[in-house]
C-alpha cells in the first residue's frame, strides 16, 4: 500500500479517537483513548497496555476485557531486544518465538492468548533512552488471521501518535507531583505566603497567610494606615470573588478545568 492510501484511511478512519488520545489528561483517559484507536483500525483485537516501567514507580497493566493477573515471565522478549536494538519498537510473537511449538508453551501464551482465544501478538514499545516506559499490546484470533503488511505498516504509522500522547501525558503527570510536593512544602511554612497568577489572581495561600490576611482586615486593635488597609481590603476582596467566579479553592490549588 502506496504511503498516500494508508495516510488517507488513517485521515478517515481514525481522526476523532486521535483526538481523543491528544486531550488525554490522564492514564485512564489515554488508556480509553488507545482502544478507540486500535478498534478504529484492528476491530475485535484484544488491546493491552502496560506503563512505568520503573523500580520505584507502580506498575500499570491494563487489558480491554477481563484477564488473568499474574506474573509474565519476559526473559525471552527481554533477551530479544538485547539481540535487537533495532527493533525494539514493533516485536510480533514469531519474533520472540520462531517456532510455533516454542510459543504454544511460553507463559505468555499461556496467561495472556490461551484464556482469550487468541492465536497472533504483536507489542508497540515505547522507550526514554535505555528506560521502557510502556508497551501497548494487540491480540487476535485465528478467524481474524496474523497482522496483514498493511496492518503492521498502519500501526508504524500510529506509533509516532502515541508516543506524542505518552510523552504529554508523562509531562501533565510530572507537573501535577511538581505541584503536589510544592502546595505540601508551602503549607508547612511558619511565613505567610501567597502564589498568585500573572493577573495577580490568588493561586494559592497557605495557612499562615489565610491567618495573616484575616488578623490584618478584622483582627487585632493596633495603629494601622487606612489608606493600606483600603487597599488590602480591596485586593483581598477582589482576589476572592474572581477566584470564586474561575472555581479557585483558597486552601489549596485552582480546582481543575
Amino acid at each position: 500500500m502506496k504511503r498516500a492510501t494508508t495516510e488517507t484511511m488513517l485521515s478517515s478512519v481514525v481522526e476523532k479517537p486521535l483526538l481523543r488520545l491528544h486531550a488525554a489528561s490522564s492514564i485512564e483517559l489515554f488508556w480509553i483513548a488507545v482502544q478507540r484507536v486500535i478498534e478504529a483500525v484492528l476491530p475485535g483485537s484484544l488491546v493491552g497496555l502496560t506503563l512505568q516501567h520503573h523500580p520505584i514507580s507502580p506498575f500499570i497493566a491494563k487489558w480491554s476485557r477481563p484477564i488473568l493477573d499474574g506474573s509474565l515471565d519476559a526473559k525471552l522478549i527481554e533477551t530479544y531486544l538485547i539481540k535487537h536494538p533495532r527493533g525494539r519498537r514493533f516485536v510480533r510473537d514469531t519474533d520472540v518465538f520462531p517456532r510455533r511449538s516454542a510459543l504454544l508453551r511460553s507463559d505468555f501464551y499461556r496467561k495472556y492468548m490461551a484464556p482469550q482465544k487468541r492465536s497472533h501478538a504483536i507489542g508497540l514499545f515505547f522507550w526514554q533512552r535505555q528506560r521502557l516506559l510502556a508497551i501497548i499490546v494487540i491480540m487476535r484470533t485465528a478467524k481474524q488471521g496474523d497482522f496483514t503488511p498493511v496492518q503492521a505498516k498502519l500501526l508504524r504509522r500510529l506509533y509516532p501518535q502515541f508516543e506524542t500522547a505518552l510523552r504529554r501525558l508523562r509531562l501533565l503527570e510530572r507537573e501535577r507531583a511538581a505541584r503536589t510536593a510544592l502546595e505540601g512544602f508551602l503549607s508547612r511554612l511558619p511565613l505567610p505566603t501567597m502564589l498568585l497568577r500573572w493577573n495577580l489572581r490568588l493561586v494559592y495561600q497557605n495557612k499562615a497567610a489565610r491567618e495573616f490576611c484575616n488578623l490584618w482586615t478584622v483582627g487585632r486593635n493596633w495603629p494601622r494606615s487606612p489608606k493600606l488597609m483600603g487597599r488590602c481590603r480591596l485586593r483581598f476582596s477582589t482576589d476572592v470573588a474572581g477566584s470564586k467566579r474561575n472555581g479557585d479553592n483558597h486552601h489549596g490549588w485552582p480546582h481543575p478545568g
